[in-house]
């Protein structure tokens, strides 16, 4: 697997993953693999931890940005 990009919203807190991800367990079993998956980091989404968007309601962002 080839290392994903990361970016990190300094406004919102969320992070974004480019690339393949491995969810494992805490034994380390692969349980599924995502691509191109975005985390909460405002903690208003109502699909946590996966961010939907709704920071932009208190940051002002629009779509066009890398949140």
């Amino acid at each position: 697997m080839a290392n994903p990009t990361i970016y990190i919203n300094p406004v919102s807190g969320s992070i974004k993953i480019l690339g393949a991800v491995d969810f494992v367990d805490a034994e380390g079993n692969i349980l599924e693999t995502k691509e191109n998956v975005k985390f909460c980091g405002c903690s208003l989404s109502k699909d946590k931890p996966w961010c939907d968007g709704s920071h932009k309601a208190i940051t002002g962002q629009n779509r066009s940005t890398n949140s």
